[in-house]
């Protein structure tokens, strides 16, 4: 992961397994962490995956958070953003995170391609707007199963490379963790 963050030139694909040993609520969180819970964001029903998502960088890769969801700027103002922004591998990364799911069925290779063109776009359009000058976007993707990890792979695999090459995708696996799913 490292590498990928490090290189301004080429995009990446990360899988991480994320398995709690407990609810979310009974989780103790960096203060960092605690923050992105804490302060208000743009919207949606997205604050648990946002914050376990810095929190799993901060575990795993010692992540520090720079600024909060609401706190980044843009010029001009009104497209895509990012999730929050922090640094990692001594590098300033802006991170987005979405989930791979489905209400109703099951989460297809159309639904993965759908998914990642819009996202990375997203991403694309806040690296342009940001004011904020990181050096990479990682794109965090929850996924319930490795199923979906493997068609999130796969569709990942055969886009672009103008698409991609900014950002390291990072798909987290989860097991016991409908809570990031399905916000109570």
């Amino acid at each position: 992961m490292q590498k990928s963050v490090q290189n301004n030139k080429d995009g990446g694909l990360v899988h991480l397994d994320f398995d709690p040993v407990m609810h979310f609520k009974h989780m103790k969180l960096s203060t960092a962490a605690e923050k992105i819970w804490s302060v208000p964001n743009a919207g949606g029903n997205s604050v648990i995956s946002e914050v376990l998502s810095f929190e799993t960088f901060h575990r795993c890769f010692h992540a520090k958070l720079f600024k909060t969801e609401m706190e980044v700027s843009y010029f001009p103002e009104g497209g895509s953003i990012t999730d929050y922004v922090c640094e990692i591998f001594d590098t300033k990364v802006g991170v987005s995170v979405t989930r791979a799911m489905k209400y109703r069925g099951d989460f297809t290779e159309e639904d993965a391609h759908h998914l990642l063109m819009k996202k990375l776009k997203g991403v694309n359009q806040a690296n342009r707007n940001t004011l904020e000058k990181w050096n990479k976007q990682i794109l965090h993707v929850w996924v319930q199963n490795k199923e979906v990890a493997n068609l999130i792979t796969k569709t990942f695999n055969n886009l672009s490379m103008d698409l991609v090459s900014s950002t390291v995708v990072v798909i987290s696996r989860t097991r016991r963790s409908d809570f990031i799913f399905y916000n109570p």
